[in-house]
This record gives C-alpha cells, structure tokens and sequence, in this order.
C-alpha cells in the first residue's frame, strides 16, 4: 500500500477554498440586498465609472438630503374677537360655532391658530345685553361659557388675554375663563397687566414658537421685552402680540414704531397687533414683519366699513440648520358685514419688499 502524505492537505485547501467562495457568494448576496443598484447612479448620469467611492457616496448623501424636506410649520394669527352684545345676539339666534363657518376650513389646515380674545369667560350674566335682547351701553364684556367650546371646534388653538377687556371681571374673571379654556383644550397667553413670564410654547414638526402678549395701555412693557430676550435665548421663534395703538385710525403712531423697534432689538420674530378695530398699515423692520393691526376678526361693529373688515395672517415657517425662518406670508381679508359671522373676501401675499 502506498502512502500518500499529500492527501491530508489536498483536503483542507479543498475545504478552505469553498469557505471562501460562500463567503464570497454570500457578500454578493448581501451588497444587492443592500445596495440594490448603485449603477442607478450611472444610468442616471450622476456618477461616472472613473468616480471614487467617496465622490459616489458623497452624491448619495446629497440627493438623500435633498429627497428630505425641511420642517415647516403654519401659524395664523386672527384680530379681535369678541363673543358679547350683538355678537351673543345672533350666536344665541344661529349658534356660534355658525359665526366660524366660513374660517373653520382654513384653521384646520393651521399647526397653530392665534387669535385676540377680547373679554372673559364666565358664568356672570352679560351686561351689555339683556334677557329681552336689548342692548345697554355697557363695555364691560363676559362671554357665555358655551363658547370656550365653539374656539375649540373652531381650531382656534391659542388665545391673547393680554388687552382691555380680558380683566372686566378682575382676577376672579380671568381665572375662571383660564379654566374654561383648559376644559377644552384651548391655550392662552398675557394677561392684562403684563405679568412675567406669561407667554406659551407650541412646538411641532421640531420648529417651537413662543407666543407673548402685551397690554400697552398698562404698566410692564420692561417685563414683555425681558421674555422676548430670553425666549430668543433658548432658541424659540417668538411672536409678539400687542394691545395697542389709538382706536379707529388707520396708520401707526411713533411710539407704536418705537416700541416694534424695541421688541425686534429684544429678539422678536413677528409682531402682531389689535385693539383699534380697524386695519393698520404693516411693514418689515428688517427681518422682522410688523402688522400694527389686524382689525377685528369677528366683532359686532357695524357703524363703518373699516370696523366690519380684518385680516389674518398665515406665517409659513421653516427650519433649516437649527434656524428657524418666515419662508412666506399669506393675509385672508375677512368681514362681519353680513352680520352672521366671519365672510372671507380674498387672500394676497405680503412679501419683503
């Protein structure tokens, strides 16, 4: 019998060699899997055969990111509301959420949906109009309960009690509407006397706004312009929304010009007013849009075409290296003419010129 010392070997290279092949065979398998064709790249003409691996994967990379939209938000902001006097009138006669019929489409479109709310909230019986439904010449204006309800179902999301009218009842008022509005889901910010530290934080699609409401006919303006510079510290856009301005005159004043300044210098985003219930002019300071009023978004004003009209403003935000910024601004213009609610008029862009 012949020894034959070779034979051991034979086998092991044998055995090694079809391991390797599997394994070969195997990262085939997996690279199709997955990568199932970078050659798509090349069909494409985005990549050429003599390109390094590092350039094809540099264009991966990049049309990876540019396959991913940026985070965007929409936030409208509304006038005026008022829900007493004429306006319970035909809330009681048609019911309220009717008012909002025209709007209620549009805000449920919105991340965020901010409007003035222009008196409390309570149980108190109104005083501006009796049982037998004659008005008196009263201003001082509650809001049935039924209507914190009507805001939610409307996608009104977030209201201002930073004005005139948020403290008819004083403290006790104001409480009690704070409670009603959190029964249904609605936020708030400011009050009328310009507490710090009052504003509310909405965040969504990883963009956060912060809402802040001033009451310029009282006492605290050092302590809005201390929260606008510490929200911009922490990295929120911020909304300003202030009380403001003399009644019924179309065109801002100095002082209203001064204050914008002081509050864009402080790190607000956006700045957007109420109270002289009819529209004012609007302008950029800088970046910064400023619309001095939006007049009335749903009021009981009938007297004079500039009191039965308003706007809203849809900002459109994006996010972008952790910096967040107006993309673009649509302004619905709306009327209480009709004397049952909000009517939509048409819409327009409001570009930086």
């Amino acid at each position: 019998m012949v020894n034959n010392p070779s034979h051991p070997k034979i086998s092991l290279i044998a055995t090694l060699t079809i391991l390797v092949l599997v394994l070969l065979f195997s990262g085939i398998l997996w690279v199709k899997e997955k990568v199932p064709s970078i050659s798509f790249l090349y069909d494409l003409g985005l990549a050429k055969y003599d390109m390094p691996h590092e350039d094809i994967s540099a264009q991966v990379l990049d049309i990876v990111q540019q396959k991913i939209p940026e985070p965007n938000m929409t936030v409208l902001v509304g006038g005026d509301v008022m829900l007493d006097r004429g306006v319970r009138l035909i809330g009681n006669k048609y019911g309220y959420d009717s008012l909002f019929a025209s709007t209620t489409p549009i805000f449920q479109k919105q991340d965020i949906v901010a409007v003035n709310l222009e008196g409390p909230i309570t149980s108190h019986l109104s005083q501006t109009l009796l049982p037998n439904g004659q008005g008196t010449q009263s201003f001082t204006f509650t809001f049935a309960t039924t209507t914190a309800g009507t805001l939610a179902r409307s996608h009104i999301n977030l209201v201002s009690l930073a004005n005139n009218h948020s403290g008819n009842f004083g403290r006790e008022g104001l409480e009690e509407t704070r409670r009603w509005l959190e029964g249904v889901g609605v936020g708030y910010f400011g009050d009328p006397w310009n507490s710090p530290s009052k504003e509310t934080v909405i965040c969504k699609n990883e963009i956060c706004v912060a809402f802040l409401g001033y009451h310029a006919f009282h006492q605290g303006f050092e302590n809005i312009l201390a929260d606008i510079s510490r929200l911009n510290s922490e990295g929120y856009f911020v909304i300003v929304m202030p009380h403001w301005g003399e009644e019924y005159v179309p065109l801002h004043s100095l002082d209203m010009r001064t204050k914008a300044e002081t509050m864009v210098s402080a790190g607000a985003d956006a700045i957007v007013g109420s109270h002289p219930h009819v529209i004012m002019d609007h302008q950029w300071l800088g970046e910064v849009p400023v619309f001095y009023s939006l007049g009335n978004l749903l009021f009981d004003q009938y007297f004079s075409k500039e009191t039965m009209v308003g706007e809203m403003v849809e900002f459109h935000l994006a996010k972008n290296s952790d910096i967040v910024k107006i993309q673009e601004i649509k302004v619905y213009e709306i009327s209480n003419a009709s004397r049952r609610g909000i009517n939509i008029l048409g819409e327009r862009m409001f570009s930086k010129p």
